[in-house]
């Protein structure tokens, strides 16, 4: 293709994807926008026939106009990142119907030049595929790309991964004759390395750097990066280049919501959190039980997990959270969990977390599914994902900044290329 055509076609592009914003495409005789708001509000008055029916023309609306926007703002040159947010709980079956909605709309929102590759690859409307252009595949680069990224968050990450990664290489069958190129999507989990990057960048505009204590912190009390950016930016910047201390932490992380705290936890734990971190002196357990509106048995149910961490420290005079007091006489001192020193390692906090969580006669049990991750061989990483202890170990992997095992996987959506021969050298 040339360069000149490649420029006309994005111009239709960018004209026909306004269009359809504005109202006026087509789909199937109303404008994008208008049918998904009609259809909506037929879906809540009831004025339907079959419900899975018509929620599926619905979810085909919204994303068509889903792909739109997106396409648009990549004609415009605009970076975009979409966030979605996955509650916990859900059953098998819409896990599956989740990752088969991502995977479609990852196949929408991707490109090979500026052909849509959803349109290319899998649309199974004939008509569709008969009066839409084909691109010319470049067998030297026949890859396309997602456009912008996509975040998923939720308490069920791991359950939902298998299903979108299946779903991320097939979200359709491939339509017949369809053109010879594909879309590598890149499926990776947030780890140490993100949360450093995202407070070095807004810190560095505020004259502040980081600790490796600081980035431990924030790892494993903020819910993401998301809220540890948000945090931070409460801070005030600095005259002259210093470290940040953990008071000044103690007063960003007190900004956020207490949902958005150890989020992978019990609500109720975060409100507790959130209490300690926005107290100015110790708490005694019936300050601390109104001031985070939680029942004095829900602080004693979790105090002893949370002192295994060494996120809290408990005496006669109260409870207190295991970071310097913004005072003038404690701002200074260097009061840290000791989790975060160097010598500290998952397995030390995996044991102690372990003595209080499980019975003992299944502590003590090498055979046991929990306890056997002290016996040799040596293991906790392995009960990362259980469901009871593993949220748990996670915030001490993260106190601990325990290496994560590279968890990143290059998925292939569309057909499987065929290898071609590199064109011999004339002798």
């Amino acid at each position: 293709m040339s360069v000149r055509a490649s420029i006309l076609l994005s111009m239709t592009r960018l004209r026909w994807l306004s269009q359809h914003l504005r109202g006026g495409g087509r789909a199937g005789g109303f404008p994008l926008r208008t049918r998904l708001e009609e259809l909506t509000a037929k879906l809540s008055a009831g004025e339907y026939e079959d419900r899975d029916r018509f929620r599926g023309s619905i979810m085909r609306s919204a994303h068509g106009l889903a792909g739109s926007i997106i396409h648009l703002f990549d004609a415009l040159g605009i970076d975009v990142t979409r966030e979605l947010r996955v509650p916990g709980g859900l059953g098998a079956d819409t896990l599956h119907e989740l990752a088969t909605a991502i995977g479609i709309s990852t196949a929408l929102q991707s490109r090979y030049g500026a052909f849509a590759c959803y349109r290319q690859l899998f649309e199974a409307r004939e008509e569709k595929r008969r009066t839409a252009l084909s691109p010319t595949v470049d067998a030297g680069d026949p890859l396309g790309t997602l456009i912008g990224s996509l975040v998923v968050r939720g308490k069920d990450i791991h359950r939902l991964r298998p299903p979108l990664e299946e779903s991320l290489e097939r979200p359709a069958t491939v339509a017949e004759g369809a053109p010879e190129f594909a879309i590598h999507v890149s499926l990776s989990t947030v780890d140490r390395t993100a949360y450093a990057a995202t407070a070095t960048r807004i810190l560095q505009s505020k004259n502040l750097r980081l600790t490796r204590e600081i980035v431990s912190l924030l790892h494993a009390v903020t819910g993401s990066p998301y809220a540890a950016a948000q945090a931070l930016q409460q801070l005030a910047g600095e005259d002259e280049h210093r470290e940040l201390r953990l008071d000044e932490l103690r007063y960003a992380l007190g900004t956020l919501e207490p949902k958005q705290l150890l989020s992978d936890l019990p609500p109720a734990v975060g409100q507790i959190i959130h209490a300690l971190l926005t107290a100015e002196y110790r708490l005694s357990q019936r300050e601390l039980a109104e001031r985070a509106a939680v029942s004095a048995r829900t602080i004693r149910k979790y105090r002893d997990r949370l002192e295994a961490l060494d996120l809290i420290h408990i005496d006669t005079n109260g409870y207190r959270l295991t970071v310097p007091f913004q005072t003038t006489t404690e701002r200074r001192d260097p009061v840290v969990p000791a989790v975060l020193e160097d010598t500290q390692t998952l397995l030390d906090t995996t044991d102690a977390l372990l003595e209080i969580m499980v019975p003992p006669d299944r502590y003590g049990d090498p055979d046991d599914v929990l306890g056997s991750a002290l016996f040799w061989p040596l293991d906790p990483s392995r009960l990362l994902d259980h469901p009871t202890v593993g949220p748990w170990l996670r915030v001490a992997a993260a106190l601990t900044a325990t290496e994560a095992i590279e968890d990143t996987r290059t998925l292939q959506m569309g057909p499987s290329l065929k290898q071609r021969a590199l064109p011999q050298t004339p002798p």
